[in-house]
């Protein structure tokens, strides 16, 4: 008998979007979709969309249907909508430049992306010729937002060039007249009240890194001569918050050092008048390699002391203290909005040869700034190359093509719409930017810190609340 489908007498009232399912504990089932939108079902409710009977049930049609879920006649314009607004960094150019001045430093920090230079190294400072050429190249980009991040090794052993590269860059922006920002890095051992005066005068951003109580910050941050750094970097933390009433970011980064301590580095955010705080976890790159087996961690051992740090922000909050932390706001952030939220390491595609790039000292373009320890990840120079060329390169396409997820086990992940596994990081623990997930570190914790957010702010109305709340900052986290 010939059979055809060209006379099925009622024509399909809606097809399913992709969707990925994940059973919850309680029984309940999450299902989301590429541009981020998510539902809570109950079982008798995923059973009807996994059935293809939405239909049967008008009120979850209708909800399924304006979340894009389902696709009907009436919603195709509305999910293009939302898919432009979730990947605007696809189209957008790149907007946040890392500037690598020079790998000299102070310190040698156990964890330490880079591969940092002593200061005695010659040869190792960006010159102006350098400099010049890599804020010409910056400026080819079509983003409207440009954020020129100063790092280093310390960054600010190299001063006078990060004062010409700000300068140049403004008198370049009065023709292409974007919307222009400077930020330093630093690890502010160099620190000097004439630098801080430049900084704050032309409207630098300044980041450190603090990595909580002296016992801990000191093993994990020293000076190349032996020494401890907490001193100093609190010293001058103090400073430029009091005495200049200056604003600075800082971020511990965590070892394995650093487990046992989850109050008291939060306590030493509280106590140096800071509002937030959002823990780093390491890589598998640069002096995190050779040092693993002293700093490094398991993902549960990372994802549990920060969900006790998490816990420990929750019930200061609910004693009047306000601090934030800033993990839990950037991945509520994903689950609650459908917008771009502009963190390259949570995007999919992230960051890498898109909405982000790094300038080395000699001018080389890296795709990241955490891949300057590996030239598998160069991409163009600012002496040969321009713009169109780098970013239309098959290794820059490539980096594109591999943090998209879609050729991997993370195209088949619920939390997928939300993290990403980190190139760098795969190339470093696996010797294979093409990672096997299963084994893969930083998809580990990533998953985990992702799925722990959103079961607190679907089943902890107490803690959902406090989470709501910290995502309204009108500044970074």
């Amino acid at each position: 008998m010939v059979t055809s489908f060209f006379e099925y007498p009622e024509p399909l009232q809606y097809i399913e979007n992709r969707y990925i399912p994940k059973k919850l504990d309680g029984g309940d089932y999450v299902v989301t979709i590429d541009d981020g939108a998510w539902a809570l079902l109950s079982k008798s409710e995923y059973n009807l969309l996994k059935t293809h009977r939405v239909s049967e049930d008008p009120e979850l049609f209708k909800k399924l249907e304006n979340l894009g879920i389902i696709l009907t006649k009436s919603n195709p314009g509305k999910i293009v909508d939302d898919y432009s607004a979730r990947f605007a960094h696809v189209f957008n150019g790149t907007s946040l430049h890392i500037v690598a001045l020079t790998p000299r430093c102070t310190q040698r920090c156990l964890y330490c992306y880079v591969n940092p230079q002593p200061l005695s190294s010659k040869g190792f400072d960006m010159d102006e010729d350098t400099a010049k050429k890599v804020v010409d190249f910056i400026f080819q980009s079509p983003a409207s937002t440009i954020t020129i991040e100063f790092q280093g090794g310390e960054p600010l052993l190299n001063f006078p060039i990060l004062q010409y590269i700000v300068e140049y860059s403004k008198k370049l922006n009065k023709k292409y007249k974007k919307h222009l920002a400077h930020t330093v890095v630093t690890n502010l051992t160099v620190m000097s009240e004439d630098i801080l005066n430049y900084l704050i005068k032309s409207r630098v951003a300044i980041c450190t890194s603090l990595d909580g109580p002296k016992e801990v910050h000191d093993k994990n941050r020293r000076y190349l001569g032996g020494g401890g750094t907490h001193d100093d970097v609190v010293h001058w933390i103090k400073d430029i918050r009091t005495q200049f009433a200056y604003n600075v970011h800082a971020l511990p980064v965590i070892t394995r050092f650093s487990l046992p301590y989850a109050k008291e580095i939060v306590d030493e955010y509280m106590g140096l008048g800071l509002d937030r705080i959002r823990i780093k976890h390491i890589i598998y790159c640069g002096l995190a390699r050779e040092n693993w087996d002293k700093i490094g961690y398991t993902p549960d051992e990372y994802i549990n002391f920060w969900k006790e740090v998490l816990d420990y922000c929750f019930r200061l909050n609910k004693n009047g203290k306000k601090l934030l932390e800033g993990t839990s706001v950037l991945i509520a952030r994903k689950l609650l909005s459908r917008d771009y939220e502009a963190f390259t390491c949570l995007g999919w595609p992230c960051g890498a040869a898109l909405s982000q790039t790094s300038y080395n000292y000699n001018g080389d373009i890296r795709i990241c700034d955490e891949s300057r320890s590996f030239e598998e990840f160069k991409i163009g120079s600012v002496k040969s190359d321009d713009y169109r060329s780098v970013y239309t390169s098959p290794k820059a396409l490539n980096a594109v093509a591999l943090t998209c997820g879609l050729n991997s086990l993370c195209d088949a992940c619920v939390w997928h719409p939300y993290c990403n596994n980190c190139l760098v990081s795969s190339f470093g623990q696996q010797g294979n930017p093409i990672s096997k997930l299963p084994l893969d570190y930083d998809c580990k914790i990533r998953k985990g810190l992702v799925d722990h957010v959103f079961k607190t702010l679907v089943y902890s109305e107490e803690n959902r609340k406090i989470l709501l709340e910290w995502c309204s900052t009108k500044f970074g986290v």
